[in-house]
Parts: structure tokens; C-alpha cells; sequence
């Protein structure tokens, strides 16, 4: 029997985040391969075994899908760093018409990371909620960080009534704005005649209660999330217990004290078969390791009840259907003109960011450093893409990413234009994100669709 202990705060030195992520590497390559591992819990940990006990599970290699539809923003992108990096590889990514369909079907987890609340309950509409819910329902995994977090919170304001599934209250939020100190275009958003409003932002300090309690505090970063009020403390897994020097205030400390210290800052909520996670804070955030831990020891706890049913990696998209492979010429000629759009692209968001220019689209506010984030994500995987002999892919699919790419790059190319004879550029932005976010879709299902060599790394 083996577990995990870290240091508290965040993992800074590269070879001590590395220490914490091999072992859970290293255990999805063996689930992945169909060899048995199990799972208990104790008070203030997790704990893995090759050898099963009264108290254990047997684990599965989960399918874990992301949500990168209308109303996300970048922080989805370090859901997708933070699995690879922990060998979590089935994963799949889910625009709204693959919510509003069967796209979680044959999920173990959903995964909604940050952006604007409202978009993402717009584009999901009712069917999407009912989606969920069913999901969730019937023995499903939801995580939610920062908007994701906000979204299934009971709520009487349209759109987002029709996601009212978790008893849960937020404490940032008054009828009264506290004075803004700093960043005021991201500091509130209108809520009725109230307001949500972010005390902080960046690193905050976390003291966990039960399951994440094998360190006495650990911190992750903050970037609109909500204080959460509950009323069943056995619910909550860590509090916000404090800043740090990192911290960066919006309003007074002792408001944002006020607001935050004490209050629920990760809860788990069940229902039906399955369960809500909420964080406040961006636990996926790839520089904070033992924040990363407390996911992955969540999902493999959560979809440890499979009563001896096996996810293989063999077993992968078996649902899917119709792949074909791609491979040789093809498959070379298709990298290239990937890498070759990439590069464009990235050529012209360097351009941008050096502008006094930023955009708000919905109730988000978006800066060209953004745009680079999304191109930077697939452009680091451009030479493992290289490596392989050949690519299991849907039909259509490598003409889209291109298709996309190319529209990409002339979209960042007029922002430019435009931006430089000082006219209107937000349609344009508009219209970049959204191919940012297609392409992006695209591109990973294509990268995660092929088998990955457990041992390769972007």
C-alpha cells in the first residue's frame, strides 16, 4: 500500500512537480493496460493498493470530458495540461451541441473550467441543463471551477435558473460594491440589482478539511471565483484560510478577509448517483502540483465504483465509430500545413500584444495575451504530432483543423489592420476566439483520438 505526501503550498521546483506527477502517470499507464489497482480513503488522504481490502475500490481508467463551448474561456487549457501531464489521456472535448446531444453519454466525468456564467448557461439552453442534471443523476462526475463553479448554484436569474442543482450560496456577492483598488474591468459583474464581485485575484491559501487534509494548507491561484456558503459542513473539502504574498487585492484586505477567510472554497456535493465538485479556486492550474492532486485523487475516488468493470485504453472511443487512420504522405503534408498556420498565427498575435487594446465580449474581458495561450497550447505539441507514424482521426477531421487555422490567422491579421487605423476591433476578436476555440476542439480531439506513448511529453 503506497500514498502520496507533499510539502504544502504550491510545488515550485520542476523535479518536485515531476515526483508528484509520475505516480499518478504511472498508475493510469497500468489502469489503462487493464492491470487491477485499487483505491481507499482514509481521513486525510488517498490511498492506492495492488492489493484489494474491505475498504477499497477497484479503479478504472476514466473518460473525462471538457467543455470548450460558447462562454470559456483560456482556463479549459490547463484542465487539458494538467491530465496529459498526469496521464489522464481519454478525454474528449465538448462544444454545446455535443452537451445538448449524446456527447456525455459514455462519460465518467464533466469538466467546466472558467469563463462567463451566463454565456455558458445561454448556450447550453435548457436541453443542455437536462443533460447534466441526467448525467449527474445517474452516477456521473461533475467539476466546475470558477465559472464552472458558478454555473449549477441555485439561481433565480435567467439563464441561469434552469442549472439550479446544488444547495449552494456564494459570498461575493452584494448590493453595495466595496470600493475597486485595482483591475476595475475585472473586478464585478451585474447580477439582478446586485453584484458578483472578486476580492482577489492570483495565489490564495487553502486549508483542506477530510479527504485533501494530508497537508496542514496548500494554495492555488484565484481568478473570479466564488466564496461558497453551505449547509452541510461535511460537504466542504478545503476553506480559504489566507493570502500571500503572491495575492494581488481588488478591494481592501479586510474586505477581502471578510468575504473569503472561513468560507467553503472546494465542496462535494452528491446527488442522485453522482456528484458536484465546485472550486472556487483554479485547481487545474498547472504550476500548483498539490492542487492538481486534490483533482485527480477526486476523479479516481468518484469513478472507483465500477463493481469490476474495466475501462481499458484498448477500449478507447469504441463508441465513436468510423475513424480511419492517417498516415504516411498524408499524414506529414498534414503536420506541415498544420505547423505552418500555427506559425502565422503566432506571428500575428505577437503583433497585438503590445497594443493598448482589449475586448468585452459577453461580461469577460479578453487581452491579445489570450489569443497566444490558445495558438501556444497546440504549438508545443506540433513536434510529438511529428514523432508519430500515423493518426487515428473521424473523417473531415484534419481538413477542418486546417480550415480553421487558416481563418484563424486572417482574423488576427485584420484585428491588426484594424487596431493600427484605429477602428473597431471587436467583431473581429469575437470572431477570433470563437475559431480559437473550434480550432483548439478540434485539434485536441485529433491529438488525444491516436493512442499517446505514456512517456512522451509536449
Amino acid at each position: 500500500m503506497f500514498t502520496f505526501s507533499q510539502n504544502p503550498y504550491h510545488v515550485s521546483d520542476n523535479a518536485d512537480a515531476m515526483n508528484l506527477f509520475q505516480p499518478y502517470a504511472d498508475i493510469n499507464l497500468e489502469l489503462s493496460q487493464g492491470e487491477l489497482r485499487y483505491i481507499r480513503k482514509t481521513d486525510t488522504d488517498i490511498q492506492f493498493s495492488t492489493v484489494p481490502c474491505p475498504e477499497c475500490r477497484l479503479m478504472r481508467y476514466p473518460k473525462i470530458g471538457i467543455y470548450a463551448g460558447i462562454g470559456t474561456s483560456h482556463s479549459w487549457l490547463w484542465f487539458v495540461d494538467m491530465f496529459e501531464k498526469m496521464g489522464f489521456f481519454d478525454l474528449f472535448f465538448l462544444d454545446e451541441a455535443s452537451v445538448k446531444g449524446d456527447g456525455l453519454k459514455h462519460l465518467d466525468v464533466m469538466v467546466i473550467s472558467g469563463g462567463d456564467t451566463f454565456a455558458v448557461a445561454e448556450s447550453l439552453g435548457l436541453q443542455g441543463a437536462e443533460k447534466i442534471r441526467s448525467f449527474v443523476e445517474h452516477g456521473g462526475v461533475y467539476i466546475g471551477s470558477c465559472a464552472g463553479a458558478y454555473l449549477p448554484m441555485n439561481s433565480s436569474k435567467k439563464p441561469l435558473d434552469m442549472f439550479n442543482f446544488v444547495d449552494v450560496k456564494i459570498t461575493n456577492l452584494s448590493k453595495t460594491l466595496p470600493e475597486s483598488i485595482k483591475d476595475s474591468c475585472k473586478f464585478c459583474t451585474s447580477y439582478g440589482c446586485d453584484f458578483v464581485f472578486h476580492p482577489v485575484r492570483e495565489e490564495i491559501r487553502l486549508k483542506p478539511a477530510g479527504t485533501f487534509a494530508a497537508v496542514s494548507e496548500f494554495t492555488a491561484p484565484m481568478y473570479g471565483g466564488p466564496g461558497m456558503k453551505v449547509s452541510d459542513p461535511t460537504t466542504v473539502l478545503a476553506y480559504y484560510c489566507g493570502f500571500t504574498e503572491k495575492t494581488s487585492f481588488l478591494v481592501n484586505e479586510a474586505i477581502a478577509s471578510k468575504t473569503l477567510v472561513g468560507q467553503a472554497a472546494i465542496v462535494r456535493i452528491p446527488s442522485g448517483k453522482g456528484c458536484f465538485y465546485l472550486f472556487g479556486p483554479h485547481l487545474e492550474h498547472p504550476n500548483y502540483p498539490y492542487a492538481n492532486k486534490c483533482v485527480a485523487d477526486a476523479i479516481f475516488w468518484e469513478t472507483g465504483k465500477c463493481n469490476g468493470m474495466i475501462n481499458t485504453y484498448a477500449e478507447k472511443r469504441k463508441f465513436a465509430g468510423g475513424a480511419e487512420i492517417l498516415s504516411g504522405k498524408k499524414a506529414k503534408d498534414f503536420v506541415r500545413e498544420l505547423r505552418r498556420e500555427l506559425s502565422n498565427s503566432r506571428i500575428a498575435a505577437s503583433g497585438l500584444e503590445f497594443m493598448p487594446i482589449r475586448w468585452i465580449i459577453g461580461k469577460k474581458v479578453y487581452e491579445p495575451e489570450k489569443v497566444r495561450v490558445f495558438l501556444e497550447s497546440m504549438w508545443k505539441r506540433i513536434k510529438p504530432l511529428e514523432r508519430r507514424d500515423g493518426f487515428e482521426v473521424t473523417p473531415g477531421l484534419t481538413e477542418e483543423i486546417v480550415q480553421y487555422a487558416r481563418q484563424t490567422t486572417t482574423e488576427l491579421r485584420k484585428i491588426k489592420t484594424d487596431a493600427d487605423r484605429n477602428e473597431d476591433t471587436l467583431d473581429s476578436a469575437t470572431t477570433a476566439f470563437d475559431l480559437l476555440h473550434r480550432l483548439s476542439i478540434s485539434f485536441f480531439s485529433l491529438y488525444f483520438q491516436t493512442t499517446i506513448d505514456h512517456c512522451e511529453q509536449p
